[in-house]
């Protein structure tokens, strides 16, 4: 599996661990994709790295994007947007892959699962926390 995928089923796995309101543990919703992918398909190690990160600092990870937000707060994003900035601003921190390329990521998913137009935004705060 690519890293972008592994980024779409890291981002799929925290909104459902966000709408499930925490009922379902890391392990419980990472299993979830292992059930439903060839284990050979799947890079587990970096999904379990990305969700179990931006879960464990997700405080941490908020106070780092706060204060890019211009005249917006965290609670007020879509879910999608807030998930998708909580992944890349721990990946930026706490990754090895390119700067440009976390971004990019971000901004394709952002794309693919939230409203138009909100990929300029997502790019955007991305650019200024870096």
């Amino acid at each position: 599996m690519s890293r972008r995928e592994s980024r779409t089923q890291a981002f799929q796995t925290l909104f459902q661990l966000e709408v499930k309101n925490n009922d379902l543990s890391i392990a419980e919703a990472v299993n979830f994709i292992k059930d439903d992918k060839d284990e050979d398909d799947i890079d587990l190690d970096f999904i379990n790295w990305l969700v179990t990160g931006v879960k464990d600092h997700e405080s941490v990870l908020d106070e780092k994007i706060a204060p890019y937000l211009q005249d917006w707060t965290l609670d007020r994003l879509l879910k999608t947007d807030r998930i998708i900035l909580r992944m890349a601003t721990f990946e930026l921190m706490n990754g090895d892959t390119p700067e440009k390329v976390v971004i990019n990521e971000a901004v394709e998913l952002t794309k693919q699962f939230s409203d138009d137009n909100h990929h300029k935004f997502i790019n955007g705060v991305l650019s200024n926390i870096k």
